[in-house]
């Protein structure tokens, strides 16, 4: 099964906004940071806080939710490290 980073943003546009703003957050004070920390912190905050409803982020839309971030804020394009696409 081929993941499909642009037909799962699609669908989830509201985890790519709480993904960039963290990341944003984050870029005020890092130079470098984690993706993978970002996802974990949202999938940790989102159980706590919804009663109802599967707020889901598979696996592999970090690095898809990275690069996107990279590519609609070029300057802070350097927060995350990327690996070649397989």
């Amino acid at each position: 099964m081929k993941f499909d980073f642009d037909v799962w943003l699609e669908q989830n546009p509201h985890i790519y906004e709480a993904f960039e703003r963290e990341a944003l957050s984050v870029a005020k004070r890092r130079e470098h940071y984690s993706a993978k920390t970002i996802v974990e912190f949202l999938r940790h905050h989102t159980m706590i806080t919804q009663k109802e409803g599967e707020w889901k982020i598979d696996n592999y839309a970090t690095s898809g939710l990275a690069r996107h971030f990279a590519k609609c804020h070029p300057t802070h394009a350097s927060l995350f490290k990327f690996r070649g696409l397989k």
